[in-house]
C-alpha cells in the first residue's frame, strides 16, 4: 500500500507535460490522448470485424474526437453561466472541461452514425461500450496527475498528497500536503472492471444492446458511489446530492431501461465477428486513428502563461 501511495504522490507532482514559450502543456492532455487513441483504435477493430469499411471508420473516429473536446468544453461552458456574473466577470479565462458532456456527446455522434450508416446504433453502441472503459481509466490517471476531480481527505493507508501550486486539488481546493481520496483511481478501478464484463458479456452471445446497458448501469452506480469520496464543493447539488450523481443515477436508469428493453424485444445476437479485415487493417487502424487523438491532446493539455489559465 505504501509503494501505491508512492507512485500516486509521484504522479500528483507531473502536472506539467512541458512548456513552450508562453505556452503550458499538461499531462492530463496526455493520458487523454491515449486514452482517445485506445478507445477509437478498439471500436474500429470491433466494427470494421462486423462489417464497417475502414475508411468509413475513420471519419467517425475524426468526428468522435471533435465531439469529445467540444462536448466536455461546451457543458463547462454551460455549468459556469449558472455561477453569479460577479464571479464570472472577475475570473480571467481558464481551460475548463465536463467529462460527461464528452461523452454525451460522443454517444451521440456514434447513435447518428450507425443510423444513418445503416449498421445499427445499438451495433455502434456496444462497440463503443467495450472499448471506452479502458480510454476512460487511462484519461482518470490523468486526472490524478492534474489534481482534478480530487477526492475528500483520508487518514487511509491508500491517499494521494498534493505539494505542488499547480495542481487543481491545491489550486482550487486548497489541499497542499493533506492526503486525499483518489477518487479518480477507484474511477479507473471500476473502468477496468467494466472493460472485462463487458467484452465477456459480448463474446458470450449476449442480445444487443446487452454490453451498452451493463456498461451505462455499472458506471452510473459505481459513479454515484464515488461522489459520496469526492470533494465536491464546486458542484450544484439538490440537497446531499451533487449535480454528478444526479447525471450517474441517469445514467443507471438509462442502462437498465435498455437492459429490460433488450429482455423483452428479444434482440438478436451480434452479427459473428470476421478477424481477418481488422487483424489485416491493424497497423493502418493504429496509424488512422492518431490524428483524432492529437485533436484530443491539444484539446486538453494546452494552457497559456500558467497552469488554469488561457
Amino acid at each position: 500500500m505504501e509503494q501505491a501511495t508512492g507512485a500516486l504522490d509521484w504522479l500528483g507532482e507531473r502536472v506539467v507535460l512541458f512548456r513552450y514559450g508562453d505556452w503550458v502543456f499538461v499531462s492530463f492532455g496526455l493520458f487523454a490522448t491515449v486514452g482517445a487513441w485506445l478507445t477509437m483504435a478498439l471500436t474500429g477493430f470491433l466494427l470494421i470485424g462486423q462489417g464497417v469499411a475502414p475508411a468509413e471508420f475513420l471519419r467517425l473516429a475524426l468526428l468522435s474526437c471533435a465531439a469529445v473536446v467540444a462536448g466536455s468544453w461546451l457543458l463547462a461552458r454551460f455549468l459556469d453561466l449558472r455561477a453569479p456574473v460577479v464571479d464570472r466577470a472577475a475570473e480571467p479565462p481558464r481551460p475548463a472541461f465536463v467529462s460527461w458532456g464528452g461523452l454525451l456527446a460522443l454517444m451521440l455522434v456514434l447513435v447518428l452514425f450507425g443510423a444513418l450508416s445503416g449498421h445499427g446504433e445499438l451495433v455502434v453502441l456496444d462497440a463503443l461500450a467495450r472499448s471506452i472503459p479502458l480510454g476512460h481509466a487511462v484519461g482518470r490517471l490523468g486526472c490524478l496527475s492534474y489534481g482534478c476531480c480530487f477526492g475528500r481527505p483520508t487518514a487511509g493507508r491508500l491517499a494521494i498528497t498534493y505539494r505542488t501550486p499547480e495542481a487543481k486539488a491545491v489550486r482550487v481546493g486548497a489541499h497542499y500536503g493533506v492526503p486525499l481520496h483518489p477518487a479518480p483511481l477507484y474511477e479507473a478501478i471500476l473502468d477496468v472492471a467494466l472493460f472485462a464484463a463487458a467484452n465477456a458479456v459480448a463474446w458470450a452471445g449476449a442480445p444487443l444492446g446487452a454490453a451498452t446497458a451493463l456498461v451505462l448501469f455499472g458506471y452510473g452506480c459505481g459513479r454515484f458511489a464515488i461522489e459520496f469520496l469526492r470533494d465536491n464543493g464546486e458542484t450544484p447539488a439538490a440537497g446531499r446530492i451533487t449535480l454528478n450523481q444526479r447525471i450517474a443515477l441517469a445514467a443507471a436508469l438509462v442502462g437498465a431501461a435498455l437492459a429490460g428493453s433488450a429482455l423483452l424485444s428479444d434482440l438478436p445476437a451480434a452479427a459473428p465477428f470476421a478477424w481477418i479485415a481488422p487483424l489485416r487493417d491493424a497497423p493502418w487502424l493504429a496509424a488512422a486513428t492518431l490524428p483524432g487523438a492529437l485533436m484530443v491532446f491539444f484539446g486538453f493539455s494546452l494552457h497559456r502563461g500558467e497552469v488554469g489559465r488561457w
